[in-house]
């Protein structure tokens, strides 16, 4: 088994060894492998990093805008198409927000709606 083992790894090398020598001689090469940068090797190496840096930068910013700050320009918009500030300023008088106006006695609408409120919260806290 050994033998087969080494038989076996023999053959791998050598179709590795095969296949650099043949990718290395190959046409108009000069039969060497091209030998490494040593010198300035950041300096070559930042344009193309800082391009992809800018890129990034570019797709991640569009990507907030069109993810993030579009929908919540249209949520607002969206609130204030159906905002009454007429009603919104009457409710709050009836509630007692603002301590120096008289208050008016409490409309009947809002007493139904806190009721309502208060059975739905009774019903999310009651277990299954």
């Amino acid at each position: 088994m050994a033998s087969a083992v080494a038989s076996g790894v023999k053959d791998v090398a050598a179709a590795v060894k095969d296949k650099v020598s043949s990718s290395t001689t190959g046409s108009g090469s000069s039969g060497s492998v091209p030998r490494p940068q040593l010198k300035n090797l950041t300096r070559t190496r930042i344009p193309r990093v800082a391009a992809v840096g800018v890129l990034l930068c570019a797709a991640s910013g569009f990507g907030w805008k069109l993810l993030v700050t579009d929908r919540h320009k249209r949520a607002i918009s969206d609130f204030y198409k159906n905002f009454d500030p007429e009603r919104d300023y009457a409710r709050m008088k009836a509630s007692g927000v603002f301590k120096t106006i008289g208050q008016k006695e409490r409309p009947e609408w809002l007493t139904e709606y806190e009721s309502e409120i208060d059975k739905a919260i009774e019903a999310l806290k009651q277990p299954e």
